[in-house]
């Protein structure tokens, strides 16, 4: 299937999401030669080739005949080299969707979540007492996704690892259907480090999509 969406975001960042409907094998088949990532042949004999395929395929569709290579820094976080020029990516995955975030100049983090009871589970393990206070209710299902989704968003962002979800980042209180710009905010605070985030949401079906970006950071 073509991308679902492909959108130019505010500081020059691009999102763009891929509905999975294709077998890995028809997926691999789209990814073409300019395309390079060490480990690739492994990944895609893999549970989770679909999702890994599709994302590729994304970049290639977005990038069409550019030479592409993905690389891993210091973080373990993904690197995008586009004719051989670095910019910076964020990749999720959840369902039956793929999406990426990239920037020449602004780093990048989004998340996809499927809405699933089980989050109820959980959410003690990742939200403080004040995220409770407005959103810990059993029923907000949604609303609890979306924290779990942007905090993970968040985490991208800062890319250092070693954040703690419940204590570092923090999620403000908001309203899914009166928030006419699909927009909360959300801080990252360790130690020094300090950014307040606006954050971008939607809702796709089943599914949660957040995004940010240090252009969205108000230091």
């Amino acid at each position: 299937m073509p991308l679902h969406s492909h959108i130019n975001c505010q500081g020059n960042l691009q999102l763009a999401l891929w509905t999975i409907d294709e077998t890995s094998e028809a997926l691999h088949t789209k990814l073409h030669s300019g395309f390079q990532e060490a480990g690739m042949e492994k990944r895609i004999t893999q549970a989770n080739a679909l999702h890994y395929l599709a994302s590729r395929c994304i970049i290639t569709e977005i990038f069409p005949g550019q030479t592409i290579a993905l690389t891993k820094n210091e973080y373990n976080q993904p690197q995008l080299l586009l004719n051989q020029k670095p910019m910076h990516i964020s990749i999720t995955h959840a369902a039956n969707m793929a999406g990426i975030l990239v920037s020449h100049t602004h780093l990048p983090g989004i998340d996809l979540e499927k809405i699933d009871q089980r989050i109820a589970r959980v959410k003690h393990k990742f939200m403080n007492k004040s995220e409770f206070d407005f959103a810990g209710d059993e029923k907000q299902i949604e609303l609890q996704t979306l924290i779990w989704s942007a905090k993970e968003a968040l985490y991208k962002v800062y890319g250092k690892k070693e954040l703690d979800f419940k204590d570092h980042l923090q999620i403000y209180p908001f309203n899914i259907n009166q928030n006419p710009t699909h927009t909360f905010f959300g801080t990252i605070k360790k130690d020094d480090f300090y950014q307040k985030h606006l954050i971008h949401f939607q809702i796709l079906n089943n599914i949660v999509l957040t995004y940010t970006s240090t252009y969205d950071a108000e230091n």
